[in-house]
């Protein structure tokens, strides 16, 4: 499959009915179509349903320490 994927392809490589999809999309928990194309991005549907499902959690010392806010007290 392309990176790039149309709507219904895009709702159908994450197991989701088209109604669910737009839903999730229009709610914020999965990310919109690329303005230019109108077709969505299979990577960065995959770390939203990581994220989703828990896997998403910090891969670094930077995204720890961004995680746990430390950067917002620094200032």
């Amino acid at each position: 499959m392309a990176r790039l994927v149309t709507e219904k392809e895009a709702a159908e490589s994450i197991g989701l009915d088209l109604a669910t999809f737009r839903t999730w999309v229009a709610n914020g928990k999965l990310p919109k179509a690329i303005p230019e194309c109108g077709k969505f991005d299979i990577k960065a549907l995959d770390a939203a349903v990581d994220r989703i499902s828990g896997l998403g959690s910090p891969t670094n010392a930077l995204d720890e320490w961004k995680a746990r806010g430390q950067h917002a007290r620094s200032s």
